[in-house]
């Protein structure tokens, strides 16, 4: 009986794909293969997006906030072409007085903006069924140049996400990826003091791995897994913007601590002097990716591994296809690859050890 046994769980496991499930005693074990499935109706990604902009209001950036008015566009297609639900809000620099509300007259500057002076939208939390979205979106975005010139854009999320006026107007989803992008033409320099601090070595400036485990807090990451957060920067990258975007009289930085954190999440880094439409196509590309990406349970044999979206499969390809990474058992989406809002998933493998 055992060796007509062992040849029934030989062929069974030749016919994994056929199966949905075997009953076990408590000491057998089963080399059959695992599928993965998932579903947008599901818990799994492809999750919701929340977009936090955080735009420099400063003198100087008048510019800048019309160039993302003008190619809001490039960022949003995709989010429409795909139907993702997402939730986006706009703040500014200068929400960092909200650390320090004593010393400032206007206790509000941590607070969503729906424009400036007399135009208005009245929406503070844009959403796919927002009507008019690139024109609320232009209006929102344009928050004037009246702000402060000290921009901690750091702090300033910090405040806006703990805000409790932003909190009221349910921007924040807890099973939706965060992506922050912040637009700014100087260096963040948010420190512990009410004073400017343009000192990297002050030991009043709070460092950037700071902001990290707070968004890891926020996010509710739990251990060994994958950000649910990007933050992504527009800034000045090197001394060549700089010069370029200096000939108004108005200084320029170059955002060393954007770039880090970016670098430390994942997000993009993105030139004020480069086109406006390619730098927002990446990040919302970007975002994308990051937000379509799935961890495994257990860890498969890498030869074995199929990905299949509304019954076609995938390509293995890091233009258009998929990916994996084996130090985090994520396959991630790229490019064309990038399932839809209502996409059915699944992911096919031979684990590599037994289960149990």
């Amino acid at each position: 009986m055992r060796a007509k046994q062992g040849k029934l769980i030989l062929a069974t496991g030749l016919m994994a794909s056929l199966i949905v499930g075997c009953d076990k005693s408590a000491d057998s074990f089963s080399l059959l293969a695992d599928e993965a499935s998932f579903q947008q109706v599901a818990s799994f990604a492809p999750k919701k997006i929340d977009v936090l902009w955080v735009v420099d209001n400063s003198g100087s950036m008048a510019t800048s906030q019309a160039n993302i008015a003008t190619n809001f566009n490039s960022f949003i297609n995709r989010f429409s072409q795909y139907n993702y639900d997402f939730n986006m809000a706009v703040v500014t620099t200068d929400g960092w007085h909200k650390m320090f509300p004593s010393n400032y007259v206007n206790t509000k500057d941590e607070r969503f903006r729906d424009g400036t002076g007399t135009n208005h939208s009245g929406v503070f939390v844009m959403d796919r069924n927002t009507p008019n979205l690139t024109q609320m979106f232009t209006t929102n975005v344009k928050v004037g140049t009246t702000g402060d010139g000290d921009e901690r854009a750091f702090e300033s999320f910090r405040q806006s996400l703990q805000s409790s006026f932003n909190i009221s107007q349910n921007f924040r989803r807890e099973d939706a990826f965060l992506a922050i992008i912040i637009v700014s033409d100087e260096e963040d320099y948010s420190n512990t003091t009410r004073s400017l601090t343009e000192n990297y070595n002050s030991s009043n400036l709070i460092p950037v791995s700071t902001y990290v485990s707070f968004l890891d807090t926020y996010t509710k990451r739990l251990p060994n897994t994958l950000p649910n957060y990007s933050v992504n920067a527009i800034a000045v990258l090197d001394t060549a913007c700089q010069s370029q975007l200096s000939t108004d009289g108005f200084a320029r930085k170059i955002a060393n601590r954007y770039m880090q954190i970016a670098d430390l999440t994942g997000g993009v880094k993105g030139s004020l002097c480069s086109d406006f439409g390619n730098t927002l196509s990446l990040i919302s590309d970007s975002i994308l990716e990051l937000s379509s990406a799935f961890q495994l349970n257990r860890e498969p044999v890498i030869s074995t591994l199929r990905v299949v979206v509304d019954g076609a499969v995938v390509p293995n390809d890091i233009s258009n296809g998929w990916t994996y990474d084996s130090a985090t058992m994520t396959v991630t989406f790229h490019g064309s690859a990038v399932p839809g809002a209502m996409a059915n998933i699944q992911i096919l493998f031979d684990p590599v050890t037994v289960k149990e």
